[in-house]
């Protein structure tokens, strides 16, 4: 078992989930093709730190990379930053702007 840990993303978690999900429980090669094919802005991001759970599982545990398998993707809520907005009669919105972890965990299948 190993991981990868990518914190303070400036992205969404709900954004990040939607991709997250598509991955979740598959091979590591497949996860790659599939993230290879997504359009969503997050899978590129997704696709480097599967990589470096897989390099990770490689490299410190001595695992077969093609028995990898994503067994976990938990995508975090990070912290918020808080801009605002201006509006007609001196108002302001706030507009509040999400970040989120990863933390991807790689095992071997056999």
């Amino acid at each position: 078992m190993a991981k990868a840990v990518l914190r303070d993303l400036r992205m969404t978690p709900l954004k990040v989930r939607r991709v997250a999900n598509l991955v979740k429980g598959k091979p590591v090669v497949e996860a790659q093709n599939i993230l290879l094919l997504d359009t969503h802005i997050a899978s590129p991001i997704l696709s480097k730190v599967i990589k470096s759970a897989a390099a990770n599982a490689v490299n410190n545990e001595g695992a077969d990379e093609d028995k990898l398998m994503v067994s976990t993707i938990m995508i975090d809520k990070g912290k918020s930053l808080k801009r605002y907005l201006p509006r007609s009669r001196g108002r302001a919105d706030t507009i509040v702007k999400r970040m989120s972890h990863i933390t991807v965990i790689v095992e071997e299948k056999g």
